[in-house]
């Protein structure tokens, strides 16, 4: 088992001190810590013993016999309790929306031979194994996640480990949160599963109360490059990140933006070096998003997040799946669309999607943060509608029609 941390860094261009954080009365403090490293020891740093690797996991998916041996474990944890926490707007609430999502990826998953998959919870209870793990094992978690951050305390003293400082800030999670957290890092460690995906939706912090906030698009957290289950983390998070960035635009935020992005400090994907197997926290978007907000395209998008992270374990696997479309929302029968002005709906999402796989959206020069899948008819959809119309011979109308439909019909039926 792994050496874990819970700190809070205090910055002014530079690292002034570390505050370790333990279990109350038992705070550990290090003046200067980082500091004093030398720039040595900085460059000396290295990875923890590999805990788990990327050809470890893949010879596990690979080992076929009848019945198959050993089977790839997966853990998905929705994130949040079942009745509390997580961001909030307009009453959607990201811990309801994460199940779904969780419950599909599930589906979907349980369908490969190859794979072993529980969730961890429902929208109101913990799954009863984990319940019981955390109820017995209360004591021996809290030791487990003080012991840790007195160990890491000293890699982080004599400069094994590097204190990493342009993190994201993250809201600090409740005591109760993060002991269950590193409950379900230490069960997996225990129970030697392989994966753990931890589904998430975004918030921005800065934003008023019922206002859509400026930033918007996917995130894909990994664990430090310092630590023992690094590299097969970034492996599996980086395919991931291809298939969602397929039909979803990465984050706006800075660092965010890069698509996969380190973390030291996140509990769930092994904060300080505290879970074994691969990890990696998957915020789908933000919580105020139109997919996210229109009760009619909620499912399609909660279907489209859970095959594309689907896909991309597959692409891992070297097992790669033929996706008809890449979104499910298609094939789709446009009877009933129009793509007139602010239209939205099931039936634009989709047909957004259907002009997405023929090359037409978003228009040319825009990108998916300017122009998302979004269910929502916009300049986008026009714009996108009118380049498809003209380049099949057809009236540039920016709506749909019967020639445009058929059109449409015969485009992705080939």
């Amino acid at each position: 088992m792994k050496n874990s941390l819970e700190y809070i860094a205090l910055a002014s261009g530079t690292v002034a001190a570390i505050i370790v954080l333990a279990l109350p009365g038992n705070a550990i403090v290090l003046k200067d810590a980082v500091d004093n490293i030398s720039a040595p020891a900085k460059a000396a740093a290295v990875f923890f013993v590999e805990s788990i690797s990327v050809a470890q996991i893949q010879n596990d998916y690979r080992t076929v016999s009848a019945p198959i041996d050993k089977k790839v474990r997966i853990l998905i944890v929705p994130g949040h309790e079942p009745d509390y926490g997580g961001a909030e707007f307009n009453g959607i609430y990201e811990r309801d929306i994460i199940v779904d999502i969780a419950d599909a990826l599930a589906k979907l998953l349980q369908q490969n031979p190859h794979y072993e998959v529980m969730v961890s919870r429902s929208k109101t209870a913990w799954n009863p194994i984990l319940q019981s793990y955390f109820d017995t094992n209360a004591v021996a978690i809290q030791d487990f996640r003080a012991s840790q951050a007195v160990q890491m305390a000293q890699y982080l003293a004599n400069g094994s480990v590097v204190l990493l400082s342009d993190q994201i800030d993250h809201l600090t999670t409740p005591t109760k949160a993060a002991i269950k957290l590193y409950g379900i890092n230490k069960w997996t460690s225990e129970n030697q599963y392989d994966i753990t995906l931890h589904l998430h939706l975004n918030d921005y912090g800065g934003r008023r109360a019922g206002i859509v906030g400026k930033h918007d698009g996917f995130t894909i957290y990994i664990p430090d490059h310092q630590y023992s289950n690094a590299k097969a983390s970034r492996a599996i998070g980086s395919a991931l990140a291809v298939r969602l960035n397929a039909y979803h635009a990465t984050s706006t935020l800075p660092i965010e933006d890069t698509g996969v992005v380190e973390d030291q400090q996140l509990i769930a994907i092994g904060s300080n070096n505290s879970a074994d197997g691969a990890s990696m926290l998957i915020e789908y978007g933000y919580i105020y998003e139109p997919q996210f907000q229109n009760a009619s395209v909620r499912p399609l998008a909660v279907a489209d997040y859970a095959y594309a992270t689907y896909l991309g374990l597959q692409d891992f696997f070297k097992d790669s799946v033929v996706a008809t479309y890449g979104s499910a929302a298609l094939p789709y029968d446009f009877a009933n669309v129009t793509a007139l002005s602010r239209e939205n709906g099931a039936g634009i999402y989709a047909l957004q999607s259907a002009l997405h796989y023929l090359g037409y959206y978003p228009p040319i020069g825009k990108r998916f943060s300017d122009c998302p899948v979004s269910g929502i008819v916009g300049v986008c959809t026009t714009a996108a509608l009118k380049a498809y119309q003209s380049a099949h011979d057809l009236t540039a109308t920016g709506t749909l029609g019967p020639a445009t439909r058929s059109a449409l019909a015969n485009d992705l039926a080939r």
